[in-house]
C-alpha cells in the first residue's frame, strides 16, 4: 500500500508537470528516476527530487519529446487520413492498417528511452539507438510495455460507457504503475551494474 501511495504522488506530480506539453519528456525522465530510486531502495523526498530532476533533465528530454510527439502526430494524420481521405479505395485499410502496425513497432522501439535517460546521462539519440537495441533483444517485454501504455485508449475503444472511470483510476495511479511495470522490466533485461 505504501507503494501505492508513493506511486499516487508521483502520478499527481507527472499531471501537473505536463501541463505545459513541452515538459512531458522532463516528466516522464523525472517519474522513471523517482520509480528507478523507489524500485532500488533508495527512494526519499520523492516530490523535491522529482521537480528537481524535472529541471535537471529539461534540454535533453525537450529534444526526446520532440521526436516522440512528431511520431505521434504523423501517425495521427495518416490514421485520419487513411480513415476519412480515401473512402471508398481498397487500399485504404491496407494503408490503415501498415500506418498502425508500423506505429506500434516505433511505439515498442522507443519504449526504453524514457526509463534509460532516468539512469544516465547519455545524448538524446544515444537512449533512441539503446532504447531499440533493447526492444530487439526484447521484443516480447517491449511489446508488452507498448500494450501497457496503450491500455487507457484500449479501454476507452472497447468501453466508451467507462471513460470517467478510467480517466480518474488513470488520472489517480495509471502512469504511475505502468511506469513501475515498465521499469521492472528494464531492470530485469537491462539490470544496473553493481556498485
Amino acid at each position: 500500500m505504501s507503494t501505492l501511495g508513493d506511486l499516487a504522488i508521483l502520478n499527481i506530480c507527472w499531471i501537473i508537470s505536463c501541463i505545459p506539453l513541452v515538459t512531458i519528456g522532463a516528466a516522464d525522465t523525472a517519474l522513471y528516476t523517482q520509480i528507478d530510486q523507489l524500485q532500488t531502495g533508495r527512494g526519499s523526498h520523492m516530490i523535491r527530487h522529482f521537480f528537481r530532476g524535472l529541471i535537471k533533465n529539461k534540454l535533453r528530454s525537450f529534444k526526446l519529446t520532440i521526436v516522440m510527439v512528431s511520431l505521434v502526430f504523423l501517425t495521427g494524420f495518416d490514421l485520419w487520413y487513411f480513415s476519412n481521405g480515401m473512402i471508398g479505395s481498397d487500399l485504404s485499410s491496407l494503408a490503415y492498417g501498415i500506418v498502425a502496425t508500423t506505429s506500434f513497432v516505433l511505439m515498442a522501439a522507443g519504449s526504453f528511452v524514457f526509463p534509460l535517460a532516468a539512469r544516465s546521462d547519455a545524448k538524446a539519440m544515444q537512449l533512441i539507438t539503446a532504447s531499440a537495441r533493447l526492444a530487439l533483444l526484447h521484443p516480447l517485454y517491449a511489446c508488452a510495455i507498448a500494450a501497457l501504455k496503450l491500455l487507457p485508449l484500449i479501454l476507452v475503444i472497447v468501453a466508451p460507457d467507462a471513460l470517467p472511470v478510467i480517466g480518474i483510476v488513470w488520472s489517480v495511479a495509471g502512469t504511475g504503475v505502468t511506469a513501475y511495470i515498465t521499469n521492472a522490466i528494464l531492470l530485469r533485461v537491462a539490470p544496473r551494474p553493481a556498485p
